[in-house]
């Protein structure tokens, strides 16, 4: 049996001759990683195999979708926290800086199921049944297609010679829920959707329906008025007055307005006029100035009037109607982009408005932007939407669409 040190060895320098394309297994991946950030050789470094179960590691994210970050393990290892997902990213830092515990922005999860002698795949698949009415056998073939059960469950166990290991968190999203294992097989589960409104991102609004329903939708992405959160709008064909009707009187003063001065600006929109009190902070006259206008106001929420937790920028752009048509598909993803980009690095929570259908060709050439859709319809029971989550690929049911508690 190769011991944990010369098995190290034999990985890192390839020397395992029996192996085949073992070079690009991701443990090997991590421990160059940590070599090249440690200033040492990989042979100085400590065997992988103590901190968690190398071919079980492999297993987990080797994943047969190479877009898919699920999973996600972070572990500690030769003194830096290892942040490695099933899409090739390996990220270090140092572990004074950021505690090896935490579970990043995951903070929404909660507890579920603490170690027993049922498999994590079982009390998981237990956990999010009862919670989503789905059947426990199909909830756990869903899991079986996002990560390995046995890979998952051997992980973070004892070594063959009994010494135990520190072992790695590992975490996943199936079937809307976010799963969190920790190394001691204790399993929490959290909302995907509630991840994305608490810590922030960027959601497409599409559907061909009337714009008092958009305004509806737009409301629950806004924010709870209790909350005080800031507010910016750019306005590129809607008129000033969607911000009262969208916002809370508590919240229309606090706002700010990008007013892109469109020539066929609808007048025709009702609601109750906006006040004095709201910052018309740019008027620009093209789109360019138009993302940079908006990219300087979201940059300056974080710097000159910090934000105080994820997710407290709001954002809104309505509608990206102008953008399509004088700029076309490949020209609105570069106005785009830099928006999207600054309205995550403040963890914002932006939406944009696209008010056609979600079959048309023009939302599929722009989804990849975002973190999720939003599709609005006019159903036999009303006005619904319901979430497209592009991440794990999860489509929830249609819903009724009527503003929120926690809009």
């Amino acid at each position: 049996m190769t011991n944990d040190r010369s098995r190290n060895e034999a990985e890192v320098d390839g020397r395992d001759e029996t192996a085949v394309g073992i070079q690009s297994r991701p443990s090997i991946s991590i421990v160059e990683r940590v070599a090249d950030g440690t200033d040492r050789s990989p042979l100085e470094l400590p065997p992988l195999n103590e901190t968690v179960d190398v071919d079980a590691l492999d297993r987990l994210l080797e994943a047969d979708d190479p877009n898919s970050p699920w999973p996600t393990v972070v572990f500690r290892y030769a003194n830096r926290r290892i942040r490695a997902t099933a899409d090739g990213v390996i990220e270090l830092t140092n572990p004074d800086e950021t505690d090896v515990s935490a579970i990043d922005e995951w903070t929404h999860v909660s507890i579920v199921a603490e170690p027993g002698e049922r498999a994590v795949v079982v009390r998981i698949a237990s956990a999010i049944a009862s919670r989503s009415s789905r059947d426990r056998d199909r909830v756990r073939t869903a899991i079986e297609d996002v990560i390995d059960p046995d890979a998952l469950a051997r992980l973070s166990q004892q070594r063959e010679n009994g010494i135990s290991r520190p072992g790695a968190t590992v975490l996943f999203s199936v079937l809307g829920h976010d799963v969190v294992v920790d190394p001691g097989g204790t399993v929490s589960v959290g909302s995907t959707l509630g991840r994305l409104k608490r810590t922030g991102g960027n959601v497409l609004i599409a559907g061909g329906v009337p714009d008092d329903l958009v305004d509806v939708a737009s409301a629950n992405l806004l924010g709870d008025p209790d909350r005080h959160r800031r507010h910016l709008f750019a306005l590129l064909d809607r008129d000033r007055r969607v911000v009262s009707d969208r916002l809370a009187p508590t919240d229309i003063a606090s706002a700010q307005i990008v007013d892109y001065a469109m020539t066929a600006r609808s007048v025709a929109s009702t609601g109750t006029p906006v006040t004095d009190a709201v910052a018309v902070v740019d008027e620009p006259t093209d789109l360019d100035e138009l993302e940079g206008a908006v990219d300087a106001r979201i940059r300056a929420f974080g710097t000159e009037t910090p934000l105080s937790e994820p997710g407290d920028l709001r954002l809104c752009i309505d509608s990206l109607r102008p953008m399509l048509d004088e700029h076309g598909t490949d020209g609105t993803v570069a106005l785009l982009e830099p928006i999207c980009e600054a309205v995550r690095d403040v963890s914002g929570l932006g939406h944009y408005v696209l008010p056609v259908d979600r079959d048309e060709p023009l939302v599929d050439a722009l989804e990849s932007l975002f973190d999720a859709t939003v599709e609005l319809r006019v159903g036999d029971c009303g006005p619904q939407q319901r979430w497209h989550l592009h991440e794990s690929g999860y489509t929830t049911d249609w819903i009724g669409l009527a503003r929120s508690g926690e809009r």
